[in-house]
């Protein structure tokens, strides 16, 4: 070997024994089936038996007291039971490391193992030093993986390490304690909360030397202090008015998206639940009617608009979704591209070209009179060592989450959250003058079900989550309809129903609206709605009449395209209503996969599109249904292509379908004909 490569050969040696990672190839593999697909992307289909795989040999840099984390990513819209992780250790033997979920993800996500979790030690340097991999699921399910490696722990995985078992602990007390506040009975109540244009107007009855005290969106209410804030005045029958200023003297705060809650005089019990706003006053909330559509056909993924001929017009949609990162329109501190923009007494900077081109789109949709709905999202961008880049992302969320919960832990992320929601509310509340047009729905974050992967607090108790979730949809409601009051939010959840997925970070649906249900009711009910997302059962399979573990009862595993109306049924009990009426409800994202660009899979799309479509017209209580998604991305969702034109932008059957339907013209019908052929051959 010349000089020169022996010193290449020593140096790539060397550069992999200091990595902070050490990357594993694709080994041996059985009961299973398995592709390349995409660039480094492995496709397995499990089969019957046994099905695992080897990883290639292990390169000699891995150092098992440094590199003590097994890694790889996976896209699995169905999920596995779990994995079992074994390795080689000294004497040649296998050991098992653990059992951990997989659970469903429909998005690239980690899956990573603590191999200091069992005494065993992998056999460094051995000749057949490799890791195994079993995975536990159906005979048929369809996974990818990419990026297997061995990689050091970050600072934040450490952290967690050492504290998880306290961590746990005070997670499940916290829980129980919601539970209390929400079954507990109180002597006093606040009947009403008036926003005004410059007062906070409180009615009630109660107890003599009551204070009431205001509390600000950081502060959970279980965990509030009763401390001696505004004095009440009863009159004859024990009843009270109390006007206060609406921005806090001290802060410069707007308590109108506050909680108020009565304490005794002593400042050291509460007298009552906590209360949010009822009622906005006529000057606040603008004067434009609720917009109504009359069709459900809408579309998600909405790209950027700059022209009014966008095809997507075509399509004759009546409304749309669009994605909003709320913090990436606004930071604390200076940035290039960002201008100052005053709020509550603070300087924030907000992203000026982000906005501009958010505004393009949404006057183009409003001015066609499409109905808008705004997705809320956290990014959960990170530093190195795990810490989150901005102080908007929720401190409890694990870096495996592509979007987080918001900070409302602490007062300053809680005021960047509230301004960026009240920057978006305001700049998009339809009225003149305005730079953008109308949203007129807010979908709070995105499939809280499915926690771990789309709005990430770390593992919660159901309890400690969507009591943070429900400050944050009323911090959205309360703000939005000081400048729209016919504005309302959504709760964002996938087609699990009573199906809860492996893994941490995940809740059943149904159990999820029932509490959520409670918790607004105990503070005052609010007009929230449901953003469900019933994909057929199989992401990959677009057959949707054909779904397995569907029924038509309450206790159905899924809720999809089948099954669709076991959803407004279960909504319209009483115990759901607002203000005698139904909660609204929004597909906002769902879609058929084409497995492969065929004709015949095409025709499989387009079948489901025709079955929905036949199935919403008797379902008025369902409003919209936006379709996912309007181009094929399959290197972004695992080889999924629900898009109805191809990446390269060519139309798909699904492209005509979709035009067609709700004309009534001689195409749609034509178009049903056919569906109905491959419905009746299942």
């Amino acid at each position: 070997m010349p000089i020169s490569l022996i010193h290449l050969f020593l140096l790539v040696l060397l550069s992999v024994a200091a990595a902070a990672e050490v990357p594993l190839a694709w080994g041996p593999h059985a009961d299973l089936k398995a592709k390349p697909a995409g660039e480094g992307e492995i496709e397995i289909t499990l089969g019957d038996g046994n099905p695992h795989f080897w990883t290639g040999i292990v390169p000699a840099g891995f150092d098992p007291q440094k590199h003590r984390v097994f890694e790889l990513e996976y896209f699995a819209p169905n999920g596995l039971d779990a994995a079992t992780l074994r390795f080689r250790t000294a004497d040649g033997k296998m050991a098992i490391a653990g059992t951990d979920s997989l659970p469903l993800s429909e998005a690239w996500q980690p899956w990573a193992f603590d191999l200091s979790r069992t005494p065993a030690q992998p056999a460094a340097g051995h000749a057949e030093m490799r890791f195994h991999v079993a995975l536990h699921g159906r005979a048929g399910t369809v996974l990818r993986i990419r990026r297997m490696r061995l990689r050091e722990m970050n600072a934040e995985e450490q952290r967690r390490l050492a504290q998880r078992e306290q961590i746990t602990a005070q997670r499940s007390q916290d829980a129980q304690r919601i539970r209390s506040y929400l079954d507990a009975q109180w002597p006093a109540q606040l009947h009403t909360v008036h926003a005004g244009l410059h007062d906070i107007t409180l009615s009630g009855v109660g107890t003599a030397g009551m204070h009431a005290v205001p509390i600000p969106p950081e502060v959970a209410s279980h965990v509030a202090k009763p401390i001696l804030a505004e004095k009440v005045v009863l009159d004859a029958q024990g009843r009270f008015r109390l006007i206060l200023p609406r921005l806090d003297p001290k802060t410069q705060r707007d308590r109108a998206t506050w909680r108020w809650r009565l304490a005794d005089e002593k400042g050291s019990t509460w007298l009552s639940a906590a209360k949010w706003p009822t009622v906005v006053g006529p000057a606040l909330g603008g004067t434009l009617p609720r917009m109504q559509a009359k069709h459900a056909k809408g579309l998600g993924g909405i790209p950027h608009i700059a022209q009014p001929e966008h095809e997507i017009f075509q399509l004759g949609i009546a409304h749309a979704t669009i994605n909003l990162v709320v913090n990436a329109f606004i930071r604390d501190t200076p940035a290039p591209g960002h201008v100052p923009w005053p709020c509550e007494g603070r300087t924030y900077f907000i992203h000026e070209r982000l906005l501009h081109s958010t505004d393009a789109t949404l006057r183009l949709l409003s001015d066609r009179g499409i109905i808008v709905s705004g997705i809320l999202l956290i990014g959960n961008h990170r530093h190195p060592d795990g810490r989150p880049h901005h102080a908007m992302t929720h401190p409890e969320a694990e870096p495996r989450g592509i979007f987080s919960m918001p900070n409302l832990t602490a007062e300053s992320p809680a005021r960047i959250y509230a301004a960026g929601v009240r920057l978006l509310a305001e700049r998009y509340d339809g009225s003149a003058g305005r730079p953008g047009g109308r949203i007129a729905n807010w979908i709070i974050h995105n499939e809280i079900d499915q926690a771990g992967t789309w709005t990430n607090m770390g593992d919660q108790p159901l309890e400690r989550y969507l009591e943070s979730y429900m400050r944050s949809a009323r911090l959205v409601h309360h703000t939005a309809r000081l400048f729209d009051r016919h504005a309302r939010v959504f709760i964002s959840l996938t087609h699990h129903w009573t199906r809860r997925s492996s893994g941490t970070g995940t809740y059943i649906v149904r159990d999820m609206l029932e509490l959520f249900a409670k918790m607004a009711r105990a503070e005052g009910d609010y007009e929230w709605g449901v953003a469900y997302h019933p994909y057929p059962r199989d992401l990959r399979n677009p057959d949707t009449w054909a779904d397995a573990d569907v029924s038509s009862g309450f206790d159905t595993l899924y809720i999809t395209p089948k099954n669709l109306e076991v959803l407004p049924t279960f909504l319209n009990q009483e115990r759901f209503h607002f203000a005698g009426k139904p909660r609204g409800i929004l597909l906002s994202e769902q879609g058929f996969n084409t497995p492969t660009l065929s004709e015949a899979d095409q025709r499989r799309q387009a079948a489901g599109l025709v079955y929905v479509f036949q199935k919403l017209a008797k379902l008025p209580q369902i409003e919209a249904y936006h379709l996912h998604r309007y181009q094929d991305a399959p290197a972004g969702e695992g080889g999924l292509r629900l898009g109805i034109i191809t990446e390269t932008g060519a139309h798909k059957l699904g492209w005509d379908v979709y035009r067609e339907i709700g004309t009534g013209s001689e195409k749609e019908r034509h178009f049903t004909e056919q569906a109905k052929h491959l419905w009746d051959a299942k």
